[in-house]
C-alpha cells in the first residue's frame, strides 16, 4: 500500500496558505526573481518537481533549465524546515490506529508522494504521524518526474519482487490516474475541493471518507478477502 501525504495523511491549517505552499512561492521569487502566489490546486497531485517547473514557467521562462528547477526545490525545502514552525501540519484522520491495523493483517505500508523525501520528512514529522512509516519504502517527488513513475519507484521498493497486489490511497484525481497507469487500484479519500462525486467521476476503484476503519474495510475487499 502506498499513501499520498498532502490531503491524505495530513493538512495545513484552516486557514491561510500551508507550509508547502508558502514555501513553495518564496523558493520561486527566490530563484526567478518575481513575485508568485502559486495556486494550490494547481499544486495537488503533482509532484515538487512539475510544481518547480511550473512556477519558472508562470515567472515568463519558456523552458526551464533544469539547474534553475533543482535550485528551486532545494530552496524549497530550506523554505519548508522554517514555515512549518508559524504553519504545522496535522495528521487527517486516524493513521495511528489504521496503519498498524493494516500491518498486522498483512500489509506492506509504504508512500507514494509528490513530496521530495526530505519535504516528505518534515511534513509527517511536524504532524506526529512520521513514525509509522519507513521512508526506504516508497517512492518520492525526487524519485521521477511523473506520479505514475513515483508510484513505480514506490512499489519496487515496498516488493522487490513484485509478487503482493498493490493498493494506492490518495486525495485528488491525479493520484486516481497514475495508480491506473501502474495497473493499481486506487482508494480515494475526499480532501477540500476534491469531493466523493469529483473522485468517483474520476474513476477511483473506491471512495472512503478518509484515513478510519472505512480503509481497513477497503484495502481487505480489494484484496479479495
Amino acid at each position: 500500500m502506498l499513501f499520498d501525504i498532502d490531503g491524505t495523511l495530513v493538512t495545513g491549517p484552516e486557514r491561510g496558505p500551508s507550509a508547502g505552499v508558502l514555501s513553495m512561492n518564496k523558493a520561486a521569487f527566490e530563484v526567478t526573481g518575481v513575485e508568485i502566489q502559486g495556486d494550490p490546486r494547481r499544486f495537488a497531485g503533482r509532484t515538487d518537481t512539475q510544481i518547480a517547473r511550473m512556477l519558472i514557467e508562470d515567472a515568463g521562462t519558456v523552458t526551464p533549465d533544469e539547474r534553475d528547477v533543482t535550485d528551486l526545490v532545494a530552496r524549497y525545502v530550506a523554505n519548508l524546515a522554517v514555515f512549518v514552525d508559524r504553519a504545522p501540519y496535522s495528521a487527517l484522520g486516524d493513521p495511528q490506529t489504521v496503519i498498524p491495523t493494516l500491518e498486522r493483517g498483512g500489509a506492506i505500508i509504504g508512500l507514494g508522494t509528490g513530496n521530495v523525501r526530505e519535504g516528505a520528512n518534515i511534513k509527517l514529522r511536524t504532524a506526529n504521524i512520521l513514525e509509522l512509516f519507513d521512508l526506504d519504502r516508497g517512492g518520492f517527488g525526487d524519485d521521477g518526474f511523473t506520479r505514475a513513475d513515483v508510484l513505480s519507484v514506490g512499489v519496487s521498493r515496498c516488493d522487490p519482487n513484485g509478487t503482493a497486489p498493490v493498493v494506492i490511497v490518495g486525495d485528488t484525481p491525479r493520484d486516481i490516474e497514475a495508480a491506473h497507469e501502474i495497473g493499481a487500484p486506487c482508494i480515494a479519500t475526499p480532501y477540500r475541493g476534491n469531493t466523493a462525486d469529483i473522485l468517483t467521476a474520476a474513476g477511483a476503484d473506491l471512495v472512503v471518507p478518509g484515513i478510519g476503519p472505512e480503509l481497513v474495510e477497503a484495502v481487505w475487499e480489494l484484496a479479495g478477502r
